[in-house]
């Protein structure tokens, strides 16, 4: 009797076979994948360990450089081993309207952090413009000690040189500042999930290929990570690190934020090891090596790609709310935050306690519509990626 089978176009494991060689136990990766990596590591090795590149980099530059090529390589690994599906989950991503929408403000808050810098640069100090309005709004003079665009009725008006006005006392451009802490954001969340992709994927694969004490041991300390907050382990380390506390927050959010995807990999690893394509190959002789990384890790890159878009939120909100964490030190007080980086965060807090959102709503506005949209944007795309790129039948 015939059989006839129909692979479900909307799923991973619709793979096209091609010839197996079971003397060939080779990792069969995309070319362009390790020859990358290399290529970044001996960049920064010689960025460290010599004179220096030509263009200047720091850890947050490296580990932004990082986050994207993690991030391209959940994207590109599963498409370039079946790209006749990009068609498929596409069409379904747009059935959601609202997640296309936020999908086009992500590409903007990615495009903006990578390379809005490059064009903005840190604002002057101009305290005698402090706390101007916007372009279409205005201000009572009184909050200003002296007004930049034409005064009316008592009120300064906003001009095209600051079109979203100046911050309070220190009388910064506001647009500038608002890129800047674009890219801290960015940096937050590049930097954290070039560590958890990583870390997340390599337990989750031990535990699954090893088992026994390993898988034990792996999963155990997952599982403590994250009853850690993230906040906590930050302020006992903070007293220890004078500069670079943005970096960090950054290794500590990757530190207790792996555990989760780590179980989500064991399981699918396991789960996918039960379905056919993958006994197949097996009875044909593929080593364990080459099934690993020619279907099954493209196969739970989807699942690994929901998950970190799922857990980036968490990432933004908590780099935000370290200024607003006030802590006595010697000679004074200061936040938890990153000094030497702005932060939306940093203009939410200096708004909210210099002039005050009833008399400058924009100070502390701008940055919060931001932060709003960006957490957002990032639960809705998610949420989107898990119906387009993990269908299940009901």
């Amino acid at each position: 009797m015939n059989r006839e089978f129909s692979p479900d176009s909307g799923r991973f494991e619709a793979v096209d076979w091609n010839e197996y060689d079971s003397s060939d136990a080779a990792v069969s990766l995309p070319r362009w994948l390790p020859a990358t990596a290399v290529l970044l590591v001996a960049a920064f090795g010689y960025d460290y360990l010599s004179a220096g590149l030509p263009v200047a980099m720091d850890g947050l530059d490296w580990l932004l450089i990082a986050g994207l090529f993690v991030v391209g390589t959940l994207v590109a690994l599963p498409v370039s081993q079946n790209p006749e599906q990009i068609g498929t989950y596409w069409t379904q991503f747009r059935t959601n309207r609202l997640a296309v929408a936020c999908l086009a403000f992500l590409t903007a808050f990615f495009l903006v952090g990578l390379l809005g810098p490059l064009y903005f640069q840190e604002p002057r100090l101009n305290v005698l413009y402090s706390s101007q309005p916007p372009v279409w709004g205005s201000i009572d003079t009184m909050y200003v000690p002296q007004c930049y665009g034409p005064v009316v009725d008592g009120r300064c008006q906003g001009t095209w040189t600051f079109p979203l006005g100046t911050n309070a006392i220190a009388g910064k451009d506001m647009v500038p500042l608002l890129v800047l802490g674009t890219r801290t954001s960015l940096s937050v969340v590049l930097g954290a999930t070039a560590i958890v992709v990583p870390a997340g994927i390599g337990a989750g694969v031990a535990a699954a290929e090893i088992g026994g004490h390993v898988e034990t041991a792996l999963m155990w300390l997952a599982e403590q990570l994250q009853t850690f907050p993230a906040i906590l382990i930050y302020f006992l380390l903070f007293f220890w690190m004078v500069e670079g506390r943005l970096r960090l927050l950054i290794a500590v959010l990757g530190f207790v934020s792996w555990g989760g995807l780590a179980r989500l990999v064991r399981n699918e690893i396991r789960v996918r090891r039960n379905e056919q394509y993958v006994q197949a190959a097996e009875l044909g002789g593929v080593g364990s090596a080459r099934l690993l990384g020619r279907h099954l890790l493209p196969n739970i890159a989807p699942s690994v790609l929901t998950n970190v878009a799922l857990q980036v939120p968490l990432f933004v909100l908590v780099e935000v709310s370290v200024s607003f964490i006030v802590i006595a030190i010697s000679g004074g007080t200061t936040t938890l935050g990153d000094p030497t980086n702005f932060s939306w965060g940093e203009l939410i807090y200096n708004a909210l306690f210099s002039v005050g959102p009833p008399a400058a709503w924009w100070l502390a506005g701008f940055p919060l519509v931001l932060l709003f949209l960006t957490v957002f944007s990032f639960n809705v795309v998610g949420d989107a990626l898990v119906d387009a790129l993990e269908p299940r039948s009901d």
